[in-house]
This record gives structure tokens, sequence and C-alpha cells, in this order.
């Protein structure tokens, strides 16, 4: 199976390791994210998750051998293999920790999206992403049209979709999309670092700060202050905030670790 999970000190490291296919999204891959993404709690997850490709690149999307043999079959299959890859992404939306993509080489298509589904984006200047559904006469998934409309403006994410021509990390970087850049074989190490600095602060606050933002994308602006007015007050009276606010007064680093629960 080309899912491959490792641990070490609170952060997961998922790895999508089928290079022969340039780490091509299987259903196998999909199925297996997916459940275990969905197995996670406030409780029992990762302060990260890291998730990268082997063999220096990130992932070559649906695998197009796949894609044509689905191609011939009726609505009902063809719609049900775009759920299971919608599943996997919502579940990513919905993981309680942030994830962290370590994108080397480039992404293309569902891979994209994945990336962009993703929290916070490590990458290197040389490498790209690709709208790339264009060139094989279709329509983007993933959570494609929405990410792209979420990020950049409307004329370049058309650009993108209507040609599938590449775009550089280093010019997502420009656009705020990708948070890191670094040297191509600093990509996965600069993740790890991101990753343990996010192990150290505040879990329950990072999980309710990443709610709050996906509830921002939808929620009215009165809607949205009544969100966030629930949320600080219960930081406030969580061991996590009054530890914060001690260290503030004390001039000393916070320790947050075993504050959690």
């Amino acid at each position: 199976m080309s899912f491959e999970l490792t641990e070490h000190d609170h952060v997961h490291h998922v790895i999508n390791n089928d290079p022969a296919t340039r780490n091509s999204l299987s259903p196998e891959f999909i199925m297996a994210f997916r459940a275990y993404l969905e197995e996670l709690t406030p409780q029992t997850s990762p302060s990260a998750i890291i998730l990268g490709g082997a063999g220096g690149y990130f992932c070559s999307g649906g695998n197009v051998s796949g894609l044509k043999q689905r191609s011939e079959g009726d609505y009902e299959l063809r719609r049900s293999n775009v759920d299971r890859l919608h599943g996997m992404i919502r579940a990513m939306r919905a993981c309680p920790c942030p994830i962290i993509a370590a994108l080397e080489g480039g992404a293309a298509g569902a891979g994209f999206a994945m990336a962009l589904a993703c929290d916070l984006i490590v990458s290197s200047p040389d490498a790209y992403g690709s709208v790339a559904y264009i060139k094989i006469g279709l329509t983007p998934d993933g959570g494609t049209t929405s990410f792209l409309a979420e990020s950049m403006p409307r004329w370049l994410a058309m650009e993108l979709m209507l040609t599938g021509d590449r775009i550089s990390m280093e010019r997502l970087h420009q656009l705020g999309v990708v948070n890191m850049l670094v040297p191509p074989d600093k990509v996965l190490t600069s993740a790890q670092d991101v990753a343990q600095k996010l192990s150290h602060g505040p879990r329950t606050a990072a999980m309710n700060g990443k709610r709050l933002l996906a509830q921002a994308l939808t929620s009215p602006l009165d809607e949205q202050l009544n969100h966030e007015a629930h949320h600080v007050a219960e930081a406030l009276g969580h061991q996590e905030g009054r530890e914060g606010i001690s260290a503030f007064l004390e001039k000393r680093r916070p320790n947050f670790k075993g504050r959690q629960s």
C-alpha cells in the first residue's frame, strides 16, 4: 500500500509512497488517508501532520490509466470515484490539527488540490502546481475551484484552469499561498521544524483557531463574532490560556505541555 505513516514527538508524517506513478492518488491511498484522518479527535490527534510524497515529488493527481477505465463506466461509477476523492478532502479540512504539505517537485491535478487543502505549505522555488485537467478534456475536482477562488485573483485562477499551465511555488509564495520557500533538499526538514514549533504551542487554541478560520469562510460577520467570543471566553478559562497569560506577565516562556485537557 502506498499510504505510510510514522510518528515522532507528537507529529505524524504521512507519505504517499508510489514513486513509479509520481505518487498518483490511488484508491488505496485515498481510502487509507481518509480513514486515518476520520479516526482523529481533538483528544487523540497529533500536534501536526506532515504530508509528502516519496522520491522527491509530491503528487501527480489521478492516474490517467485509471481515468481511462472509469470513463467507460456509467455515471454512477464515474461519480463514485470523484466522491471518494472528495471524502478525503473533506476529512483533511475537518482534521482537528494542522496539516503541513511538504511539497517537493510538483503537484498536478488532484495532487495540487490536496496540497491546497493543507493548512500550511512548505516548498522550494523550483517546484510547481498545475491545474492540469483541461489538458485531458476534464474540469477540476478535489475542491480546486474553491481553493483557487479563495487564494488568488479570479483572473489568475481562470488562467490556470483554462490553460493547465504550471505555476511556480515561488509565484504562489508571492501571493501568500505558500508559507515557506527553502532549497529542494530542505523541504522535509523545514516542514518538520514547523511541525515541532507547533507541537510546543497551545494545541487546543490552535485547533479552535483552525475551526474559526474555516467557519469564517461561510459565516456572516455577526455570527463569526459570536463564534470568536465563545472560543476566547473558553480559552481564558482553559489551562493553556492561564499558562500563557501567567508566562507573559512573569516574562518567561510558556509551558503548554500537558495543558491540553
